[in-house]
């Protein structure tokens, strides 16, 4: 799993690249969307590893099937959390705010 992130994680990177030499992002914008994207994964991450103990106390107290139900709704939360915090840092990207200046 590490390998496939690493893979995805420079695929990323590299999306970036192609968009910064194409003149659709600065290169301070790049590196924002980079940053933020390290930072996101690693919360996240870290948020998943904390919700597992308890899965597992609901799973063996209440059922796998309310366990389960509790985790979708756990990652709806996240979900949304994550998109919103993803729109504001979008928001405040040059080639943005140039864009909506423009229009």
């Amino acid at each position: 799993m590490h390998y496939d992130q690493q893979a995805q994680r420079q695929a990323w990177i590299d999306g970036l690249a192609q968009l910064r030499e194409q003149g659709a992002i600065s290169a301070d914008d790049e590196t924002v969307l980079i940053r933020h994207m390290d930072e996101r994964l690693d919360v996240v991450q870290q948020e998943l590893k904390a919700l597992v103990p308890e899965y597992e106390r609901r799973a063996a107290s209440d059922g796998r099937e309310a366990a389960d139900a509790w985790l979708g709704a756990q990652a709806r939360e996240m979900g949304e959390r994550e998109g919103a915090d993803a729109r504001r840092m979008v928001e405040s990207l040059s080639a943005v705010r140039e864009s909506s200046s423009v229009a």
